[in-house]
């Protein structure tokens, strides 16, 4: 048998998202190598494990059957390499954080400044250029100790998910744009701009397309990107507009940009502390997460007054 981790963990996504490009995209894989692994595998295991239509992916009774044991498998696997490599980083003083870039560059920095105060014998890593997807992957897969970013809670069964902070979802638009007239601007009133968006599987834009269809609007992403600070310097430029986090207020220096509150309906997302769940959290760890949570607090506090 030449079942592989590659294997288990093409056939748990496509079982968890229910879709193959879903889950390519999820694995960073194209849709058509992604097949291939899940052929390979029902091959080897001589059932079909998915029934396959123009219009969806669903699992057969034998495929019922074996994703509990291989999602099982994997959480096994990760706890594993978690503790394995959570050992070796209470042994080095080592603390490693995902966080998306747009927190990296607005929030974080006077908190990781008082926590280096305090603990200087932490040497700190930061994957500061991860998308929210991403970051959750890291936490599951043990590669990180801690995670902050929005979270995808269908996806979140390995995680313990603490909330820091609510955000509200913004419109950004050239400095001069007829939607900056006024002091709000309606989700309606995006209708027929072009705006700059992120991919689907994206947690902003799967609030924003969610927000959409329940108020029956086509929102049409005209320019696809990566992260929020390529979307902010594409407004800045004056390419489109954007709907973003309201905590990009708080990015410095000059700004050619202007931002407004999306209203009709107002809609807030949470921004959450991540960490792996059954997995004992290493003492670096465990005080960057009560400074975090103290710090946070103390910055929305004196951005209310």
């Amino acid at each position: 048998m030449n079942l592989t981790l590659r294997h288990l963990r093409g056939f748990v996504a496509v079982a968890q998202m229910g879709s193959f490009s879903a889950a390519a995209r999820r694995l960073h894989l194209t849709q058509s190598a992604l097949s291939m692994l899940v052929r390979g595998l029902e091959s080897d295991l001589g059932v079909a494990l998915f029934e396959r239509t123009t219009r969806q992916v669903k699992l057969t009774d034998a495929g019922r059957d074996f994703f509990p044991q291989a999602e099982r498998l994997l959480v096994d696997l990760h706890h594993a390499v978690a503790q394995t490599r959570s050992r070796a980083a209470r042994a080095s003083g080592r603390l490693v954080i995902a966080v998306t870039p747009t927190f990296a560059v607005t929030r974080l920095p006077p908190i990781l400044a008082a926590y280096q105060r305090q603990h200087p014998q932490v040497q700190l890593v930061l994957r500061d250029d991860a998308t929210p997807a991403r970051i959750q992957r890291l936490v599951q897969d043990g590669e990180v100790d801690l995670g902050i970013g929005p979270v995808n809670r269908a996806q979140s069964e390995l995680l313990v998910v603490e909330v820091l902070m609510h955000d509200g979802l913004v419109l950004a638009c050239p400095i001069g744009h007829a939607l900056a007239q006024d002091a709000t601007v309606t989700w309606r009133a995006l209708a027929g701009h072009p705006l700059i968006g992120f991919a689907a599987d994206n947690a902003l834009q799967q609030l924003v397309n969610g927000t959409a269809d329940a108020l029956g609007l086509a929102l049409p992403v005209h320019c696809e990107v990566s992260s929020i600070a390529t979307a902010v310097a594409l407004v800045e430029g004056g390419m489109c507009i954007s709907v973003l986090p309201s905590y990009i207020r708080s990015v410095g220096g000059p700004r050619r940009l202007q931002l407004r509150p999306l209203v009709e309906p107002a809609v807030r997302r949470e921004l959450c502390l991540l960490s792996l769940r059954d997995r004992a959290m290493p003492p670096a760890a465990q005080a960057f997460a009560q400074m975090l949570h103290g710090q946070v607090a103390q910055q929305d506090d004196a951005a209310a007054g």
